[in-house]
């Protein structure tokens, strides 16, 4: 079997890092949207559960709720995203590489 010549892999690793570029570089904000995602359905889960808030119900309180409740629906949605976006990512990076 012949070896793929020079210009072969010349233009399979520019195909590559265009593809790279315009397919996964925008995507990459969705790993901040998810850390921000995880962090405000913590801090809210930490508040409800571990601090007793009862006795005064306002705007804020509700305000707060909902933000939880939307940022817990989004999170097994993101989940998935996240995880593979990562591993196309990783696997675009091994075929560079070669």
């Amino acid at each position: 079997m012949l070896k793929p010549s020079r210009n072969w892999k010349r233009m399979r690793h520019a195909v590559l890092e265009r593809t790279k570029r315009t397919v996964f570089q925008p995507l990459e904000p969705l790993f901040t949207i998810y850390a921000c995602v995880c962090v405000c359905y913590l801090a809210g889960f930490v508040r409800f559960r571990f601090f007793d808030y009862s006795t005064d119900f306002t705007w804020i309180t509700a305000l707060q709720i909902m933000v939880v409740m939307i940022s817990g629906i989004f999170i097994p949605f993101l989940t998935g995203s996240v995880l593979m976006l990562y591993f196309f990512i990783r696997r675009l990076d091994r075929l560079v590489r070669e």
